[in-house]
């Protein structure tokens, strides 16, 4: 998939005045996006965002569940 930064300026990011590594820390695609290269640290922020998520959506799915047995032990 192809795509354009509005910070590159050729090979130049405006936004960190670094040269453009999309996908480093600082960039507006960091844990936002995967990319091919397994090295780039986006990817690992974004395995770390979805390991959160899942843990938050796995909590809210236990609260409920809690809630649940204590209303059928009151007989709701």
């Amino acid at each position: 998939m192809g795509w354009t930064c509005s910070h590159q300026k050729g090979f130049h990011c405006d936004l960190l005045n670094v040269p453009c590594e999309p996908g480093i820390k600082g960039c507006t695609l960091y844990g936002k996006a995967v990319f091919a290269d397994p090295s780039t640290p986006s990817n690992e922020a974004v395995e770390r965002r979805e390991a959160m998520r899942r843990l938050k959506e796995e909590k809210e799915r236990e609260e409920e569940m809690k809630r649940l047995m204590e209303a059928a032990k009151r007989g709701v």
